[in-house]
């Protein structure tokens, strides 16, 4: 197969959709958006980040888009494609002044066939794109008020990235333009048009679909062959059963897939021929990892009588890791971002990825690394806190994105659930029983159980079943997001949670003073009281200063009193943030085998802001991102909390080697060996080692060091209730270099 990339430079002109017949022209970059192009020519400030400036981009919203280049056809002139890997969102597409096609859809890619309607030399191609603030104001609704994210107007019949109408964690920012790759391809007139391999643990079998010509469909072949490292298979088959069927690969010594912690992620990497007549005709390469995956649940639980958990080749996991959310507010810019991101989920040591239902879909180098890197990846499908559309319009837009996304990422192990949203369940519950919703319940099960036949599916994130919806609240989801009044960390609310796996929960951080010059302009800095651009940056556009007097809340309660300086301000906050992120993870390791997941909010922000990442826009971490890699190694010793005049050590060993060492726990600001013992720790589990006596009136940090099979850990303990002293806290902390 031939590529030939149509990324570059474009002409762009727009207008307004539906107002004065002015026209503006300036050259675009693909991929990219409307919004940067603008930006790059002088029509909107240069840094969109800055202050209040995302405001402007508001403006543009009406507008109709025209993206314009010129290309020279391929030699070949049949099976050629114009392939749009990303168009965002209402687009029409001209070849030669010609409609080929129209799409409706930002999330997945576009292609059509124009090998029939090249000329020789040059061709013209243009793309129109209609606003999609002025298409929804058309829409039909399925109820008279529609219940979306904090009531804001957004559009729902709209398949586009739903955080782009503005989030908490995002800017509204609803862009427009062909923000991934675009290219002509020239493809092989024999071709594999599906390969599924289906894996057990030891097994796989590959599922093709062949797409030929009916004249060309004889004396074919198929040839599969592949390694990882001393494994390997090579078969080479007659196609008899017509242009569909499955080869059982013979894999000699099978090497299984894991997840982080729990073995080794091995990945195959293979290659599929087709012959015709003996002569290779087409070739795929392709990747895939022998594994098998349950999702163990029930719908409700008291606590202990239910369950949610994830079995990887029949061993329950404990799963730790972040929410994954948008690298950026502009998604043409996200492929820029993916390796430092990606660095940071090896490094903090996450074994699990949320893709929450707010976001795009990644690219299949998200999910390569995820493979190799033995990272497993929950996948929501996108649709986030909203009610949408029970229309048949609807269902088939559904339908076909679904079936895109399951073919796309079907093969990649890391890959262990869809979902078929991110708390749709929850909003629904205000109005009605949420299982009426036939998007989730009828609509995508059957194209999963048609094309992936390997995973498990969760129809939504949190889960709420008729059972649920009737026995509230004498029962719980096995899974929940754990958000609530946001108080102090240690409270009741997080306490006493009876979820067994919790995919959601979080607390706020500043980001660094640094961080904060970047984007808050220098008058706006200091100090944050009604202060319109920390508002914005909270991320709220209608002045709501809710989540600045949170994040100052949370300080107070931990330190009884709030800084006056940045600095300090800031360190506070992020001390307070730090001990609740390790508070969360720990609380769930601790109480095995009933708490078996927590999926933290979240690594990582997609704009500048105020919020629940440890790592800001800039890459620049907090204070919590060193806490959370310590509170989830494979394998960990933390202090349970207070009880009965005592805390109770474990030794959390969330890895199949069993551990052998001695531990001391000291107190911090005197010295003294609270305990010092030697200790065992089994396979997969977390056991209690060892007690001190303490009071609740007891204000320390608990030193915790360890030796075990060789290698040394440390971690501590902020014990007592608070008020606690920030002075006190950070001498501590930096004496020890905890």
């Amino acid at each position: 197969m031939e590529t030939i990339s149509l990324n570059g430079r474009w002409e762009l002109r727009g207008r307004p959709q539906e107002g004065p017949d002015t026209e503006i022209c300036l050259p675009a970059v693909v991929p990219g958006c409307v919004q940067l192009d603008l930006s790059r020519e002088g029509y909107l400030p240069a840094d969109l980040f800055m202050g209040e400036n995302i405001l402007q981009t508001e403006k543009y919203e009406e507008y109709e888009w025209w993206y314009t280049r010129t290309f020279t056809a391929p030699s070949a002139g049949e099976n050629v494609y114009l392939v749009f890997e990303g168009v965002d969102c209402l687009a029409e597409y001209y070849l030669n002044d010609r409609l080929i096609g129209e799409s409706r859809n930002m999330m997945i890619s576009h292609e059509f066939p124009v090998g029939h309607l090249l000329k020789e030399g040059e061709n013209t191609l243009t793309v129109h794109i209609r606003s999609s603030v002025i298409a929804a104001h058309y829409e039909n609704y399925s109820v008279t008020a529609m219940m979306t994210w904090e009531n804001a107007p957004v559009q729902t019949a709209l398949r586009r990235a739903p955080h782009t109408y503005g989030w908490d964690i995002m800017p509204r920012a609803v862009t427009a333009g062909l923000w991934r790759d675009v290219k002509l391809e020239v493809r092989d007139s024999i071709r594999l048009s599906q390969l599924f391999f289906h894996t057990t643990s030891t097994t796989c079998t590959l599922l093709y679909e062949v797409e030929s010509k009916w004249s060309d469909f004889k004396d074919m072949e198929l040839e599969a062959i592949g390694y990882c490292g001393d494994s390997s298979f090579a078969v080479r088959v007659p196609l008899t059963t017509g242009k569909a069927g499955r080869v059982e690969l013979p894999i000699k010594d099978p090497k299984t897939w894991w997840p982080y912690g729990y073995g080794e992620a091995n990945v195959y990497d293979a290659v599929v021929r087709l012959y015709q007549g003996g002569r290779p005709v087409h070739e795929q390469t392709a990747s895939f990892g022998l594994r098998t995956v349950q999702l163990d649940r029930t719908d409700v639980t008291d606590g202990t009588s239910g369950r949610f958990r994830f079995l990887i080749n029949g061993v329950e996991i404990m799963c730790k890791g972040s929410n994954w959310v948008p690298l950026d507010a502009f998604h043409c810019r996200d492929a820029e971002r993916y390796d430092e991101a990606l660095a940071l989920v090896k490094d903090i040591g996450c074994n699990i990825l949320r893709c929450w239902g707010g976001n795009v879909y990644e690219q299949q180098k998200f999910f390569d690394f995820c493979d190799r890197n033995g990272v497993m990846i929950w996948q929501d499908f996108s649709m986030a806190c909203r009610i949408y559309p029970d229309t048949e319009d609807f269902a088939r837009q559904i339908e076909q994105e679904v079936t895109w996304v399951v073919r796309q990422f079907r093969n990649h192990p890391s890959l262990i659930l869809w979902a078929g949203d991110n708390e749709v369940d929850m909003v629904m519950l205000a109005f009605t029983k949420p299982s009426v919703n036939r998007i989730t319940r009828e609509v995508i099960p059957p194209i999963i159980a048609q094309n992936d036949f390997s995973r498990p599916y969760l129809p939504s994130s949190p889960y709420i079943s008729d059972e649920v919806y009737e026995k509230r609240p004498e029962v719980s989801m096995s899974e929940d997001h754990v958000w609530g009044p946001r108080d102090y960390f240690k409270s009741s609310f997080y306490k006493e949670s009876r979820a067994h796996f919790i995919s959601e929960t979080g607390y706020h951080g500043c980001p660094s003073l640094e961080s904060i010059q970047k984007f808050i302009t220098p008058e706006k800095v200091w100090p944050y009281h009604h202060n319109s651009e920390w508002i914005l940056h909270s991320s709220d556009q209608r002045g709501n200063d809710y989540r600045v007097m949170l994040m100052e809340k949370q300080v107070r309660q931990l330190f009884g009193t709030v800084p006056t300086t940045p600095e300090k301000y800031i360190l506070a906050s992020q001390i307070s943030q730090a001990e609740a992120k390790k508070y969360f993870i720990e609380r769930m390791r601790i109480g095995r085998p009933q708490k078996t997941g927590v999926i933290w909010w979240n690594l990582l922000d997609g704009w500048p802001q105020m919020s629940d990442a440890v790592v800001d826009y800039y890459f620049t971490k907090k204070l919590a991102y060193d806490y959370i890699k310590r509170s989830q190694a494979p394998f960990v010793i933390a202090a349970d909390e207070i009880a009965n005049w005592r805390t109770r050590i474990f030794a959390c060993n969330d890895t199949l080697e069993r551990k052998t060492g001695h531990v001391t726990v000291t107190d911090a600001e005197t010295g003294e060996i609270l305990l010092d013992t030697e200790f065992t720790a089994n396979v997969n589990t977390s056991t209690c080692i060892g007690e001190i006596p303490l009071f609740y009136s007891d204000r320390k940090v608990l030193v915790i060091r360890w030796e075990a099979n060789g290698e040394t850990g440390v971690n501590h303990y902020l014990c007592g209730y608070p008020p606690f002293d920030l002075d006190w806290y950070v001498a501590l902390m930096k004496e020890l270099s905890v």
